[in-house]
């Protein structure tokens, strides 16, 4: 019988609850903790308990029918609206938060056991902030399934909340502070005290006062700011994991203890100092790689935290404010002067100033006019406008961008793998090789033996090994999402400080998708149809109304003032155009000529692109529409050139004729028009085939298969949803010379990880022999130590540059 809950670990004393485990009887200290462990056994998931670190809570007992009313409301779709995620049809994606969470095995059974339940999809746990992130099939499984799933196995979930998740780093970093406080007061004092021990000059009982005075010093930076030290290491032991903290909690309370040995036997050296400076400059760097890993999810719950909670929105008879969660897509709501816009959004109504700094980095106002997008998170500077609802709150960009960040926070790069996995190879080797010197050093000269095993353990610590990637990988990430790039896959920095080629879409990507209605030409057929320009532009604009390409707001403006006109069974058709019916059963057709059925005679004049509308494979007219070049087109096709990169063009422009703008452009590789996006994806493919590592930038629903096949991929923000999920990155402002910018600094982290790595390698195999000999003692060793980790930290900094 046990006398501790084999669940939590509580006090155990009447042994009320049993389960029986083959030959083994186990006792619970409540019917929660019973019932948990019966859920977690029952699926399979025994070896839970093999690593499991309780955390000293009951689990919560079983659902009764009051819980279990409660959760079936996390059904409901009006609850569901503020945190889930619809990605397309039945498919769902939300982020919970999850509570109860003790240790390594606890990540390990919620990632499991969620896994097993039928229709779902993916489960990501993240220990760090202790949020999961589901995707499931709401037609397979309810989502109360999943929080009653969680809840059987001991665990709360709850929706996550920015503001919550930002009260957790504001609570870590305070915690942090304090261990700094405390340990850089011990240091100082500490080493106050050893340079009075140190100079020789000092009678016996004010020698042993000193060590004394160090003692009490020592003891709350031991058990307070190097305690979450020994915890991690003793969690590691426990699933058979070695990290690192093992050699800094052995280093630590070795000296402390044998210092304090030392003092009471008042014989020997006592090395409270270098406890205290060890644990401060340690703690110092842990804390500066937190900051610089959770910046970049503090500025998207930032903004998430800052959106206005109401709106003005039109109800017909005025503007009346309302609760933003409420808003719809197609309401109108009005934007003030100084107001945050709450929602992504199209102007119908006035002009004004946006300040998109929050979301791009870019600090300059933008001016927005009559059907600009606008987005959620912008400031209006200038005058009230009238928006267009196109985006609610739980698809807005922000909390699309949010969800991004999430995702690339999950996803561990190869090259961080690969550290962490040669940290823990590195410290079973420098375990082995300390027990080596220790066995030495006892058979040559023993009185020195534990000070040099000490020493060794310090020197050797694998601290910096461990900072040198996740330091200069976050910093990166946070820089370039200062300059208005947001990495949303965890490979991406990687990869693209490889890429030898960069392909484009044109439109919505070198140009600025702003496209503009400049002619419009009526057929005979439509002349003999009666059909008027007003008549036909209202047919292009109902068709158009249901894609989210750019050409589609040109037809949208012109047709504001048409009759409008209803089509059924609407169906897009990327790289071609769009179909749809009437109630009478007529078919519509609008797009490239050969999807129309068009025989195009006439070449479009530079700049501009044709599209045609069919009635039942009967040309009816032929619009003119124009797009501008993107002003930083040029300039960053140079200086992606400047780096060696080869730039092409792949658009599903049928045209053949470049503009005049186009032809002027520094295009190093090849210009193909025309493509489907299977053929972009095929071109993409040859190119890697043949060697090349090519990275894409798009921004349509034809671009998603190759953004989400190439080994680099960038999406527009004014981009389709669907390119944006395929994507590894997504541009913020719009402007391409951050590409240049973000391959410059990827090659910059690529070489500031190679020179941490190497750096780390080299100190600890240049220290451990003079260790080893003796010659450096455990405070040089701290010193030697922390300096490396600081070294490490602070050369991932210059990433900010």
């Amino acid at each position: 019988m046990n006398t501790a809950c084999y669940h939590c670990g509580l006090p155990n004393p009447d042994e009320r609850h049993q389960l029986h485990l083959g030959d083994q009887v186990v006792t619970f200290c409540c019917v929660g903790c019973q019932a948990a462990a019966q859920t977690i056994i029952d699926n399979g998931l025994g070896d839970y308990y093999r690593f499991h670190n309780p955390d000293q809570t009951p689990a919560a007992p079983p659902l009764n029918p009051r819980e279990a009313e409660t959760l079936a409301l996390y059904d409901r779709p009006d609850v569901q609206a503020d945190f889930v995620h619809r990605k397309d049809g039945a498919n769902c994606q939300a982020t919970l938060m999850v509570d109860g969470v003790s240790c390594a095995a606890c990540s390990w059974l919620i990632e499991k056991r969620l896994r097993q339940l039928p229709g779902i999809k993916s489960a990501h746990f993240n220990q760090t902030n202790h949020r999961c992130q589901v995707e499931w099939d709401s037609d397979s499984i309810p989502l109360s399934r999943v929080f009653s799933t969680l809840f059987a196995i001991g665990y709360r979930a709850h929706p996550y909340k920015a503001d919550e998740e930002e009260a957790w780093r504001q609570r870590t970093s305070r915690r942090y502070i304090l261990r700094l406080g405390i340990a850089g007061i011990g240091m100082m004092q500490a080493m106050m005290n050893a340079v009075a021990l140190y100079s020789g000059n000092i009678e016996l009982q004010h020698e042993q006062w000193l060590r004394w005075a160090s003692l009490l010093l020592t003891i709350p930076v031991v058990l307070i700011a190097a305690g979450p030290f020994v915890t991690s290491a003793w969690r590691g032991l426990r699933v058979g994991h070695l990290n690192m903290d093992l050699s800094v909690s052995l280093a630590i309370w070795g000296a402390f203890i044998a210092s304090v040995l030392a003092t009471v036997t008042a014989s020997g050296e006592v090395y409270f100092e270098s406890v205290n400076m060890f644990t401060f400059f340690l703690v110092l760097g842990r804390f500066l790689e937190f900051r610089a890993r959770t910046s970049v999810h503090a500025s998207g719950n930032a903004l998430l935290q800052h959106l206005p909670p109401t709106c003005m929105k039109w109800t017909g008879a005025g503007f009346e404010r309302v609760a933003v969660r409420d808003l719809e897509q197609g309401d109108r709501i009005q934007v003030l002067a100084g107001e945050l816009c709450p929602v992504d959004g199209r102007i119908v109504a006035g002009t004004s100033e946006f300040d998109e700094s929050r979301l791009t980095g870019e600090f300059q106002p933008r001016p927005r006019t009559l059907g600009d997008a606008v987005m959620a998170g912008t400031l209006n500077q200038s005058q009230p406008v009238e928006v267009d609802v196109t985006h609610t709150v739980k698809d807005s960009s922000v909390n699309s961008l949010v969800q991004l960040l999430e995702r690339a926070a999950s996803e561990k790069p190869r090259i961080a793998e690969l550290a962490d996995r040669g940290s823990r190879h590195f410290v079973w080797s420098t375990l082995i090789i300390t027990g080596l010197i220790g066995a030495i050093w006892m058979a040559v000269e023993p009185e020195r033996a534990f000070w040099v095993v000490i020493s060794v353990l310090v020197v050797t610590c694998p601290c910096a090994l461990s900072l040198a990637t996740p330091t200069a990988l976050a910093q990166a990430t946070t820089t370039l999402r200062q300059w208005g790039l947001v990495i949303t896959r965890g490979h991406t920095l990687g990869h693209l400080a490889e890429i030898t080629d960069l392909a484009f879409d044109k439109t919505g990507t070198l140009t600025e998708g702003r496209y503009r209605l400049e002619t419009t030409v009526l057929t005979p057929h439509a002349l003999q149809l009666g059909l008027s320009e007003s008549e036909a532009l209202a047919l292009a604009n109902a068709l158009e109304s249901a894609s989210e390409h750019p050409v589609a707001n040109a037809f949208q403006e012109a047709a504001t003032s048409s009759a409008r006109v209803s089509l059924d069974d609407i169906q897009l058709h990327p790289g071609s155009g769009i179909s749809a019916q009437d109630d009478q059963g007529v078919h519509y057709r609008i797009g490239t000529a050969l999807f129309t059925g068009a025989t195009e005679s006439d070449e479009p004049e530079a700049g501009e692109q044709f599209i045609w509308l069919s009635r039942d494979n009967q040309q009816l007219a032929r619009f003119s529409v124009k797009d501008e070049i993107r002003s930083t087109a040029a300039s960053a096709l140079e200086a992606l050139a400047s780096l060696g990169i080869r730039c092409h063009i792949l658009t599903g422009d049928p045209n053949p004729a470049r503009s005049r703008a186009f032809e002027t452009l520094p295009l190093g590789g090849e210009y193909r028009h025309g493509l489907s996006a299977a053929a972009k994806l095929e071109w993409v493919q040859q190119r890697e085939q043949a060697g090349a590592r090519v990275a894409v930038v798009g921004d349509g629903i034809n671009d998603a298969p190759v953004l989400a096949g190439a080994t680099v991929s960038v999406a527009m923000v004014s981009g389709t949803d669907l390119a944006k999920q395929a994507a590894d990155a997504l541009l913020l402002n719009g402007n391409l010379r951050t590409l240049a910018a973000a391959i410059r600094i990827a090659r910059k982290n690529r070489r500031i990880i190679r020179q941490n790595l190497s750096w780390a390698l080299l100190y600890n195999g240049l220290a451990l022999p003079l260790a080893a000999m003796g010659w450096v003692t455990p405070w040089q060793a701290a010193i030697g130590m922390s300096l490396s980790s600081l070294l490490v930290v602070g050369n991932a900094l210059r990433l900010r540059k």
